[in-house]
């Protein structure tokens, strides 16, 4: 028999759709773009870009359209099927002249041709979904095969402090087990030392800071508590743990990780 939780996360909608509606990261990353562009002028002429573990599209078609004004070829990899179809659909609308091959498989399983790297690779908040054993040869599969020589990697997290988290971190995770935690994060620290002991050289950082809205805390934002905490919460639970953490507060701060590797 399903979980209370269960039950609760498929009334309402998939939890992605919650975050994109609650978090104005998509907003400031957009602002961010003028300052990439200017770090990385090469970016408008950039032909082909891959988006692996890309969701539904709200940040990596939000960076395609902002700084890749040349790209002819993308490759969309998202395992998800509901996710998969709608980003199909915001593709279809903002770059609609882009031949797109769309790949429903993990990060892990996707194969690319070894006689066609991408000059850009994105890797959105995709890192924590694959296990940590898996992690180096994955990134080694990108700089021996995906990425060209000379391109780029953009690699997108939400660092967890472990010593100080945020009021939004200890919402999402209050009741995660420990070596949870530590499986699913993905910092800054540790991209940088993968990255790099795969062979890609470091050449940009930049924090994006945002909000997470949490007005109205209403059954939508319940179910995405729960979907985060493994369904290990009830409604009842949730809600009251949610109460004491918001405290009142309209919003909260929040910040992701963004970096840029460079393949020799």
């Amino acid at each position: 028999m399903a979980s209370q939780a269960s039950l609760l996360v498929s009334q309402f909608w998939p939890p992605w759709k919650t975050i994109d509606r609650r978090s104005s990261q998509r907003q400031m990353l957009k602002q961010s773009l003028a300052e990439i562009n200017s770090a990385f002028p090469q970016l408008a002429s950039v032909k082909s870009c891959a988006m692996i573990g890309c969701g539904n599209g709200d940040l990596d078609v939000e960076f395609v359209c902002g700084c890749l004004p040349n790209v002819t070829q993308l490759a969309a990899v998202e395992p998800d099927a509901e996710q998969m179809a709608e980003l199909k659909t915001r593709v279809g609308e903002l770059l609609p002249h882009v031949s797109t091959e769309f790949y429903r498989e993990t990060a892990e399983s996707w194969k690319v041709a070894a006689d066609q790297p991408f000059d850009v690779v994105l890797l959105f908040h995709c890192l924590y979904y694959v296990r940590q054993p898996d992690r180096p040869a994955l990134l080694k599969k990108l700089f021996d095969g995906v990425v060209a020589a000379g391109g780029l990697a953009f690699v997108l997290v939400s660092p967890y402090d472990f010593e100080n988290p945020s009021k939004f971190d200890t919402l999402k995770y209050s009741l995660k087990r420990e070596p949870w935690r530590k499986s699913i994060v993905f910092d800054g620290v540790e991209v940088r030392e993968r990255m790099t002991v795969a062979g890609f050289r470091e050449c940009y950082q930049l924090p994006i800071k945002f909000e997470v809205d949490m007005q109205e805390p209403d059954d939508d934002l319940m179910a995405l508590l729960i979907f985060l905490n493994e369904g290990r919460l009830s409604y009842e639970q949730v809600r009251k743990e949610a109460k004491q953490i918001i405290n009142g507060k309209k919003y909260l701060p929040h910040e992701s990780w963004f970096g840029v590797f460079r393949k020799p």
